[in-house]
């Protein structure tokens, strides 16, 4: 807006065209443990809209789709392919861009109790974000977990799953409908179990190596 100005004359110079750009960093995905997904697995909830909570919290981790895209998700999104293998297909609300999801077990468990028929009603009777984001939170604080716990944490934990069980980046941006692939690199920067697998991997190198040169010098 100031070069327009300038170049229209309204002022004579940019006066913040010496000043630089502060850089900002990157955003962290939060996103959680293995330990404690199995822990909200384990834990149903007695309440229904808690117990729902718990579900779309779970589907999201299985399956990267954020609220917005559950929320849009219909039967009609859900098909099977040749080996009977059913999977999700959608163009996700913020990029626009399809994702493509096979279905773990778990995540077809839950989508079998609510609606696969009826195309004119979504998957899931979804409350409001602010209500469905009390519910994951309470939930957080049942399971134990020590930071708060919220419902945008199971798309990242989809994202870290997958990074951390070495699928490739490529697949994973396909699942996750990223427009940018970069995107899905910033997921292989934050999983420690990701770190503490590659080092495992190292380490198990070097031992063989180690072994295979004592061999040699026995020999």
């Amino acid at each position: 807006l100031l070069y327009l100005a300038v170049d229209k004359e309204i002022i004579r110079v940019n006066p913040c065209e010496e000043l630089e750009y502060e850089t900002q960093p990157e955003a962290k995905h939060r996103y959680i443990s293995r330990d404690e997904f199995k822990k909200i697995l384990s834990t149903p909830m007695y309440d229904k809209r808690m117990e729902l909570a718990r579900r779309a919290f779970i589907f999201s981790s299985l399956t990267g789709l954020a609220y917005a895209d559950i929320q849009l998700l219909h039967p009609h999104h859900i098909g099977t392919n040749a080996e009977g293998r059913r999977y999700i297909r959608i163009n996700r609300k913020k990029t626009k861009v399809e994702a493509f999801i096979p279905l773990h077990p778990i995540a077809e468990q839950i989508l079998s109790l609510y609606n696969t028929t009826d195309d004119e009603k979504p998957v899931f009777p979804l409350p409001s974000r602010d209500a469905l984001w009390f519910e994951v939170h309470e939930m957080g604080v049942i399971i134990g977990k020590e930071d708060n716990l919220s419902y945008h944490q199971s798309r990242h934990s989809f994202g870290t799953f997958l990074i951390s069980a070495d699928i490739p980046i490529e697949s994973i941006a396909k699942m996750m409908g990223h427009s940018n692939i970069r995107t899905t690199q910033g997921y292989a920067k934050i999983t420690d179990d990701k770190i503490s697998k590659d080092m495992d991997k190292l380490m198990e190198r070097r031992k063989k190596q180690s072994t295979g040169e004592k061999t040699n010098k026995s020999n």
